[in-house]
């Protein structure tokens, strides 16, 4: 036994493995790297007159499938971006199995009373809204899988849970395929497939490899949630302000390190205590929710917007080459602002802001926020003494 693994060590020295992530970044089936490791392993076996025991070859395939998913399960879990977690499970399951069509139905929220699929699908043609493809919590389809947490396919469905309106719905997408995605003991979705390329059945053991992948994707994908849910506004949908400290120190070091810029916006609604004692605390909410909404459309790339607290939010701009970028961004959100009506109990409100920016500098700014942040607010009160709804960068002040 020792000699055969040995040859096999060998050959697996000669034909190196590509790494799963390379695999799946270049769209490369990582089936077809299976079959291409038993065609090696034969081919060379032939030149040196050596005959693998299946065994054998079954067994290599066991431990090549579990460095796979000790691969699978380092990336997964290298970050706690939901969206990017979505979007990884399903190309690790097109790069893992030939087919062209994936998807994630979630539930995306505690309180959620449906699993939802999610918009980031690829490959299947829906035939009507996103919104319409949802599968109840307590419904039969989501109770058989609490109870048998493997793969099935729709055919194995049809037979089981006869009649049943959510299997229509997958057949109708073209789902051949279903996995249960499972997170502490509980349901939390389904990564559903699409015909393979070859018009082949899906074989036990991709089978088996995608409920240990899909075991691997719900545990980082509900851990991804939870994260979010702890570093979101509940108001606004903004990031909250432990986020933005902890999000503008990793900006500050990547700027230092690359040379790069960096921008701070940090702005406020204008006289906000009399608009809430004219209007009153809800439709003061009902404000905050529409500006935020605004701002967070001026995301870009690394770019992201938070509420640093009460009426006052922050905006931090990467990849921005000169000031008079971030300026023409803070007054295109500036004027949006002052164009948007908010309709609340029949009134139609309207509010402005002012906005104060302030540019990382490499020497003050190298270890601590407190300095830029303080440089942003400068500008912000700026805006205020010179008469609100208007824009003001830091370095102006000191012309």
């Amino acid at each position: 036994m020792s000699y055969y693994h040995n040859c096999i060590i060998d050959i697996f020295n000669f034909y190196p493995i590509l790494d799963f992530e390379l695999a799946n970044y270049f769209f490369i089936d990582i089936t077809d790297i299976n079959d291409n490791i038993y065609n090696n392993i034969n081919e060379l076996g032939g030149y040196m007159n050596i005959s693998f025991p299946e065994e054998i070859l079954n067994y290599e395939k066991k431990i090549y499938d579990q460095r796979q998913l000790i691969e699978i399960s380092r990336a997964l879990n290298s970050t706690l971006d939901y969206k990017y977690l979505i979007n990884a499970v399903l190309d690790m399951c097109l790069a893992h199995v030939q087919t062209l069509s994936a998807g994630l139905f979630l539930n995306e929220d505690l309180d959620m009373e449906e699993i939802v699929l999610i918009s980031d699908y690829k490959g299947f043609d829906l035939f009507y809204p996103l919104e319409h493809y949802k599968i109840p919590i307590d419904s039969q389809f989501v109770q058989f899988f609490e109870i048998n947490t493997k793969s099935f396919t729709i055919e194995e469905l049809e037979k089981t849970l006869i009649s049943d309106p959510q299997i229509t719905l997958l057949k109708e997408m073209g789902v051949h395929l279903v996995v249960p995605m499972k997170a502490k003991g509980k349901i939390i979705g389904f990564i559903i497939l699409g015909e393979k390329i070859d018009g082949k059945d899906y074989l036990e053991s991709e089978k088996n490899f995608l409920v240990d992948l899909a075991s691997l994707g719900a545990i980082a994908v509900d851990n991804a949630k939870l994260y979010e849910k702890a570093t979101t506004d509940l108001m606004t949908g903004l990031k909250n302000h432990a986020y933005f400290q902890n999000r503008l120190k990793e900006e500050r070091e990547k700027a230092l390190k690359r040379g790069t810029n960096l921008y701070l916006l940090l702005t406020d609604v204008d006289k906000f205590k009399n608009f809430n004692d004219t209007y009153g605390h809800q439709a003061g909410d009902e404000v905050l929710k529409s500006v935020a909404k605004v701002l967070q459309s001026f995301q870009r790339g690394s770019s992201f917007a938070a509420r640093y607290g009460g009426e006052e939010f922050c905006l931090v701009l990467t990849g921005i080459k000169e000031d008079k970028e971030a300026i023409k961004i803070a007054e295109e959100y500036r004027k949006k602002v002052e164009e948007m009506i908010v309709q609340y109990e029949g009134k139609l409100l309207k509010v402005t802001v002012s906005v104060g920016i302030a540019k990382f500098d490499p020497v003050l700014d190298s270890k601590t926020n407190k300095n830029l942040i303080e440089r942003a607010d400068r500008a912000l009160y700026e805006c205020k003494h010179k008469g609100r709804n208007r824009v003001t960068f830091y370095s102006d002040i000191l012309k």
